[in-house]
C-alpha cells in the first residue's frame, strides 16, 4: 500500500542508523495518550503489534507532491514543528502492517478523551464518500513503526505560506 507521512527531519538519520522509527509514549500529549491506547489496541486485536508502543501515523496514498499533501501536514503540525524541520516520506507498505479508518471517527474519539466525556466508541469503518476525496485526505493509516525499507522518497516540506503570518 501507498502511504506518505510528515515527521520530523530527524527521523532521516534514525532511518539511517536504526533502520526503524518507533513509537515513543513521551512524545505523545498525555491528555491524548487514551485515545492512542485504543488505535493500538485496535491494531493488536487486528494482528498488527505495537510492541507497547504508540502508532506511527500515515495517510493512504503516495506522496502526490501537491498542495493536499501540505496542507494536511501543515493542519497536523505546530509551527515549532515546521520550524524545526519537516519531511515527507512516501512509503510502500504490505497491507498486514497498516490498520485504515476514517479521520473524521478518529478525531470524534479524541475529542471525547480531551472533553473529558467519556469517549464515544470509535467506528472503525471507512463510509465510501471518504474513500478518494480528491479535495482532502480523510482516511489515515496507522502503522506499528516505520521501517527503512518501506521508504520510497523522501523530501523536505515546504510550509503554504511564512512562519511570521
Amino acid at each position: 500500500m501507498r502511504l506518505w507521512t510528515a515527521q520530523h527531519r530527524d527521523v532521516v538519520g534514525v532511518l539511517e542508523r536504526t533502520g526503524r522509527l518507533v513509537g515513543d509514549w513521551d512524545l505523545v500529549p498525555s491528555s491524548w495518550r487514551p485515545a492512542y491506547r485504543v488505535m493500538a489496541a485496535e491494531m493488536g486485536r487486528r494482528g498488527i503489534d505495537c510492541a507497547g508502543r504508540p502508532p506511527v501515523w500515515a495517510w493512504p496514498e503516495p506522496d502526490t507532491r501537491d498542495s493536499r499533501v501540505a496542507l494536511t501536514a501543515r493542519l497536523l503540525l505546530s509551527d515549532l514543528q515546521f520550524a524545526a524541520g519537516v519531511v515527507v516520506l512516501d512509503l510502500e507498505v504490505r497491507d498486514a502492517y497498516v490498520l485504515r479508518s476514517s479521520y473524521s471517527a478518529w478525531n470524534e474519539l479524541l475529542c471525547g478523551f480531551l472533553d473529558g466525556a467519556r469517549a464515544p466508541a470509535m467506528d472503525w469503518a471507512i463510509a465510501p464518500e471518504e474513500e478518494n476525496d480528491p479535495d482532502q485526505v480523510r482516511v489515515q493509516a496507522c502503522l506499528p513503526l516505520l521501517h527503512r525499507s518501506w521508504v520510497r522518497g523522501i523530501r523536505p516540506i515546504e510550509p503554504l505560506w511564512p512562519l511570521d503570518e
